[in-house]
């Protein structure tokens, strides 16, 4: 039997379900010809039909060796690895694939769906696309879904709209490419367009016996008919998934049934809560205290846009001043960028110890370390330029919540650049951080005392930083904003030092979506509405006003 019959013959077999057998003959051929790739491949399919996946990787991996250019082999070993759960093998396998063959589609695909599941969006969507271009049209509408819903958390509602319509097209009864042309047209604020989208992914759900009871609440609550949507949550028994409660407590908030409201808030949280490390992240805060007071800085780079850093608790305003800010043609939004929690793994990395990095970063005093702070910069500014915001406005924000914890490590980078703020009652904010699903400040927004100990703890080092190391960003304060905002826009303009610009007054009028959950409040005209929606729930937030009772303080906060 020649060559191509055997290995056609053992292929047979192994689909016949005679894996020892194929194994064993497999063996006894690799015996004479170790580097055959084809019976390597097959031995590795045989020995993990027979259960030995040891044996299976070693012949995989001596294939990727023996035919380091055929993709396929890479792939077949990265899939091999993520079937025996050991993902970040895969992805490194991943990786090294990419690094040889740029252009090889299952690779992208791989990793940019893992940087997807990370957070890491930006770099997901790049990978995907390059993927879906490099891919037949069949297995490319596979990874539109992982594409599309990455485009509407990252603010591009309008792309994941588009990928939608191109999935509707080529399968009208796809109920995934319906529900997220309504989310698409549910945080564009197009309540006409989400609840004519709405109406088809009905039909479909309900062909298929799907629930979607919730995504019609979520249609209803963006327009005029919230207390429509109200009534259908009414209906849901108190055990419903976390999602629904949350909506729900908002609703019966704004209807004034706040005890109720309370409630599903806590309820709703409690299904979705993700654990919080109360020591670690005190640990992490007593390091930051031990920041030197003198250390060398970036000089300043004027050939790119720079950063606003616009810092602050989640929920305080933080969106509602960027919103603002990049009405002016000068300064575009970023949004809720990682690069500052990167630039702390990198300063780790350039610095070489497994030290703190607020003890680790005194090396800095060394004279043969003095240009790391303008590494920093540089790796700040490089992240920037693949986001794309390296250029057509002088300036861009940066509203990542809480980047205050880190602002030594950011004026190390960024010495001049504007610093601002946001503060707003703590009650407030920690009602409105119960209301809504979100992991920051080490997924402290899970209950309200983890909340309450993580806005003090900030608090507190924030002044440490003002005190210690003269860090003192432009405060502001978010019940003067929405009061007085041409004072309060003034102040913050001059800080950055541009003049204020008419196209501010109608910031809500800005085509540009807020991917967080005030996107629906910032395409309003501003309003006090929020101020003081803490007295409400006073009798619930009392046990946490002692843990907060400083920084009530510090914001001329009363209760």
């Amino acid at each position: 039997m020649n060559r191509t019959a055997s290995i056609d013959s053992l292929r047979q077999a192994l689909h016949a379900g005679r894996a020892a057998a194929v194994a064993q003959a497999a063996a006894q051929q690799l015996a004479a010809t170790p580097d055959d790739i084809d019976l390597l491949e097959i031995a590795a399919l045989a020995a993990e039909a027979c259960g030995d996946p040891a044996r299976a990787e070693r012949c995989l991996r001596h294939l990727v060796t023996v035919a380091p250019d055929a993709l396929w082999a890479r792939d077949d070993l990265a899939h091999f690895l993520l079937r025996h759960g050991r993902d970040d093998e895969a992805e490194a396998v991943a990786r090294d694939t990419i690094a040889i063959a740029p252009d090889g589609p299952a690779a992208h695909a791989f990793v940019g769906q893992r940087m997807i599941q990370r957070e890491a969006l930006v770099e997901g969507a790049w990978h995907l696309r390059v993927a879906r271009r490099h891919l037949p049209a069949a297995q490319a509408a596979q990874l539109a879904p992982a594409l599309r819903r990455a485009l509407l958390r990252l603010g591009e509602p309008q792309d994941a709209a588009a990928l939608a319509r191109e999935a509707l097209a080529a399968a009208p009864g796809a109920l995934d490419a319906a529900i997220l042309a309504t989310e698409a047209a549910e945080q564009s604020g197009d309540a006409p367009a989400a609840e004519a989208a709405f109406a088809h992914a009905e039909r479909i759900a309900a062909a298929a016996g799907r629930d979607v009871a919730l995504l019609d609440a979520r249609v209803l609550a963006i327009g005029g008919r919230w207390r429509e949507a109200l009534a259908q949550l009414d209906r849901l028994p108190d055990d419903a998934g976390g999602a629904a409660l949350l909506l729900r407590g908002r609703l019966r908030d704004r209807a004034g049934r706040h005890e109720a409201a309370w409630r599903d808030l806590v309820a709703g949280k409690a299904r979705l809560a993700r654990p919080y490390d109360r020591d670690a992240v005190d640990r992490r805060f007593a390091q930051q205290r031990t920041w030197p007071a003198v250390l060398p800085a970036a000089p300043p780079r004027g050939d790119v846009a720079q950063p606003v850093f616009i810092m602050g608790m989640p929920r305080s305003g933080t969106t509602l001043l960027e919103q603002i800010l990049s009405a002016h043609p000068d300064i575009r939004a970023g949004g809720e960028l990682p690069f500052v929690a990167q630039l702390r793994g990198f300063a780790h990395g350039l610095l070489g110890t497994d030290l703190p990095l607020p003890v680790s970063v005194a090396r800095l005093r060394i004279a043969d370390r003095h240009h790391l702070p303008a590494l920093f910069r540089d790796f700040y500014l490089a992240r920037a330029r693949q986001y794309g915001l390296d250029g057509g406005a002088r300036f861009f924000t940066d509203k990542m919540p809480l980047n205050e914890v880190d602002a030594p490590l950011i004026r190390l980078a960024f010495p001049d650049a504007p610093l601002l703020l946001m503060r707003r009652h703590p009650l407030d904010t920690l009602v409105s951080m119960m209301a809504h699903d979100m992991t920051h400040g080490a997924n402290c927004a899970y209950r309200l005392e983890d909340a309450a100990h993580h806005l003090a703890g900030v608090s507190d080092l924030v002044v440490d930083y003002r005190e210690r190391l003269g860090i003192a960003p432009l405060v502001v304060r978010y019940e003067d904003l929405v009061t007085d905002a041409a004072a309060q826009v003034a102040r913050v303009m001059a800080a950055i030092g541009l003049p204020p610009h008419p196209a501010q007054r109608d910031f809500h009028r800005q085509s540009r979506h807020a991917p967080t959950p005030s996107h629906a409040q910032v395409r309003e005209p501003l309003h006090a509405r929020s101020v003081e929606r803490w007295r409400a729930h006073a009798a619930s937030l009392a046990p946490v006003v002692p843990v907060v009772a400083a920084a009530l303080e510090r914001g001329g906060h009363t209760v």
